[in-house]
């Protein structure tokens, strides 16, 4: 038989493992996980912060270019809120979503480095801008906008030998900001975020690329009191500054 200090000591033990589960379980709950194109990574953010900051609630992100993201969701059954294009989220047949919340509209911006300049894209055919920028032309909307663009404005041809692919368009971002690359395709959201890094942008007229219209999906079967509270956040004049902010 136990005495009574080790009984004690049990009780104590097991109490403070108890209310350790009880928290871990509270956090969990009180806790979203949402996924976003990379591109937008800055306003999704930002958004997650100050709905963080007024619930309490915890945001748990994933970024990537959207094949990955939704992959990601897919596989973690976790994933509540996915920002990305609608057009790429009606379509996906790996995740079913419930609801969208139309966040605007993705614009592409020709970007270049410090130390460049450009006064229109036509200026690509120019000797000093042998390495060009593009996120992932299948993956990645705006990869796909950029060559939709490169052909509808005839530059295609021209300029395709300079491109240089990389997965998503902070790894476009990244190269201009090194220098690595003498132009590059971005959002307007993504150049708007770095423009005190890189040499300028212009954006591309909307009308040469399809639309990409921004959204924020909310996947079928997530439906918890942390999941309805962000989405009513999305909804405030909060969120609508931040996303102006941002280009959208």
């Amino acid at each position: 038989m136990l005495n009574r200090s080790v009984w004690n000591s049990f009780v104590r033990s097991s109490l403070v493992a108890l209310l350790a589960l009880c928290a871990s379980l509270a956090m969990a709950e009180d806790s979203v996980l949402v996924a976003g194109g990379a591109g937008y990574k800055r306003p999704i953010d930002e958004i997650a912060n100050g709905f963080e900051a007024a619930s309490k609630i915890k945001v748990e992100r994933i970024y990537g270019h959207m094949g990955h993201v939704l992959q990601q969701t897919r596989a973690s059954g976790k994933v509540a809120v996915v920002f990305g294009e609608q057009d790429v989220l009606e379509k996906a047949e790996q995740v079913v979503f419930s609801k969208y919340l139309p966040l605007g509209r993705g614009r592409l911006v020709l970007a270049w480095p410090k130390g460049k300049m450009l006064k229109n894209a036509a200026e690509l055919r120019r000797e000093g801008f042998a390495r060009i920028g593009v996120a992932d032309i299948k993956q990645a909307i705006f990869g796909k906008a950029s060559v939709e663009y490169l052909q509808h404005s005839g530059l295609y041809p021209a300029v395709e030998k300079r491109l240089i692919m990389v997965s998503t368009v902070p790894q476009v971002s990244a190269y201009l900001i090194s220098g690595e690359v003498d132009a590059g395709f971005i959002n307007l959201t993504e150049a708007l975020g770095i423009r005190d890094k890189i040499g300028g942008f212009i954006e591309i007229p909307v009308d040469e690329y399809a639309p990409i219209r921004i959204t924020a999906g909310l996947v079928a079967g997530q439906d918890s009191a942390p999941v309805r509270a962000l989405v009513d956040y999305m909804q405030t004049p909060a969120a609508a500054e931040i996303i102006k902010r941002y280009g959208l």
